[in-house]
């Protein structure tokens, strides 16, 4: 008795959903799979190139694959049906993409993608010499994602009118194009800078972004202090002196933060004590926070800030980062300032000295007495378990401790 093919008898709509989770390439060859799946590809809206696609075709180099590459995204747009575009994506083409010939391709890609109304628009190609103009002023799109490996020279838009962006990612643009861009962005939701240089956030109305990721970037003292009155989660990596002068003071709907600040330029920590940023009390209303502190200099920094850090009513989940031992203090002192924390984890550096870990375990072990409502301990640490198998063994401090964890 022959099966039947229930798939194929979904209605459109529903197949059409199935297959926006697919990338291009695979949902082209649907077409081999019977009548009913024939032109189906050309009606998709979702559109997901990947590079990764091809690589494998017959075991080739790299770079034969990409003028197959080209060549698909080219034809499957010219030949699929004149309907609106929903996700145009193109992944993991920015190392191969390097002459004029792409630049004029990529921009008539995009241009494209425009013309078909596309909601949201990813790409990983060097194109901001050759990008569109019209791009600034799509009315259609939601997000603009560029993630481009190296930086390109930068046409400035001559206008731009984007009241339907809520998410923005960017890397490699300056101060200039940021505002341009940013001020003219009324809905903004999520917002992702990398590897952006000399910019200055302060005076941009961020009424509505909750989310904001910065990596990387190099940052002009604030003219004035950052608002950011609707963020609910701000992740961080980078030089302490950016994360100072950012103009951060306090974010009141704040929930969940990740900074990992490293002391990359000479005399960033001695500049601290002229100012008052305190980078804890800015965080003190998340409910999930995440601190790497590896180096000396910012351990004691975060140290010295707990002294007159307000109390961490919201948080629940805290995870540190570094040597468990040279942050026993610290880990004391954010256990007695978060009377509601329910969960810690440790994640152990295992470079330093185990010796110098058990010397100051009972820190620890005091603060949690005290701490009501903790009932997970985790202790992260990729080896050699009995380094810290004594600080875990002083941790189990009551039946309110009910589970240790080691990863």
């Amino acid at each position: 008795m022959a099966s039947t093919d229930w798939i194929s008898k979904l209605p459109d709509s529903v197949l059409h959903h199935i297959m926006s989770f697919m990338k291009a390439k695979a949902a082209v060859r649907t077409c081999v799979l019977s009548k009913r799946w024939r032109h189906l590809w050309a009606s998709l809206q979702h559109l997901h190139f990947d590079f990764t696609e091809f690589e494998g075709i017959q075991k080739l180099p790299w770079l034969e694959h990409v003028p197959k590459y080209r060549k698909f995204i080219s034809r499957m747009l010219h030949e699929r049906d004149n309907i609106d575009v929903h996700t145009f994506d193109i992944q993991n083409f920015s190392e191969f993409y390097d002459d004029d010939d792409d630049d004029e391709r990529g921009g008539e890609w995009v241009t494209y993608a425009i013309h078909h109304k596309a909601r949201v628009i990813h790409f990983d190609i060097n194109l901001w010499s050759n990008l569109p103009q019209s791009i600034y002023t799509c009315t259609s799109l939601e997000e603009l994602h560029v993630d481009m490996v190296d930086p390109a020279p930068i046409i400035y838009p001559a206008s731009v009118s984007l009241p339907r962006l809520r998410s923005l990612d960017l890397t490699f643009v300056d101060h200039h194009f940021l505002k341009l861009v940013l001020l003219q962005c009324p809905a903004l939701e999520s917002l992702s800078l990398s590897d952006c240089n000399g910019i200055d956030l302060s005076g941009i109305p961020f009424q509505k972004l909750r989310k904001l990721n910065v990596s990387c970037c190099t940052m002009l003292s604030a003219a004035e202090e950052l608002s950011l009155p609707s963020l609910e989660s701000f992740m961080y990596v980078g030089s302490m002196r950016t994360l100072r002068v950012m103009g951060i003071e306090s974010i009141p709907s704040l929930t969940y933060a990740y900074v990992f600040a490293e002391e990359y330029e000479d005399g960033d920590i001695v500049s601290f004590n002229n100012d008052n940023f305190n980078l804890l009390r800015a965080l003190t209303n998340a409910r999930k926070l995440e601190l790497y502190a590896f180096e000396a200099a910012i351990r004691d920094l975060l140290k010295e800030e707990l002294q007159n850090c307000p109390t961490f009513l919201n948080l629940a989940e805290l995870y540190i980062y570094g040597c468990a031992s040279c942050l026993s203090n610290m880990i004391a002192r954010m256990l007695e300032s978060s009377p509601y924390l329910q969960k810690l984890t440790i994640c152990h550096d295992e470079s330093y000295n185990h010796k110098v870990l058990n010397c100051e375990r009972t820190i620890i072990k005091g603060a949690l007495f005290k701490s009501m409502y903790i009932d997970t301990i985790a202790i992260e640490v990729s080896r050699h378990y009995n380094t810290v198998k004594p600080l875990i063994e002083e941790l189990v401090v009551s039946e309110r401790t009910k589970q240790i964890i080691q990863d």
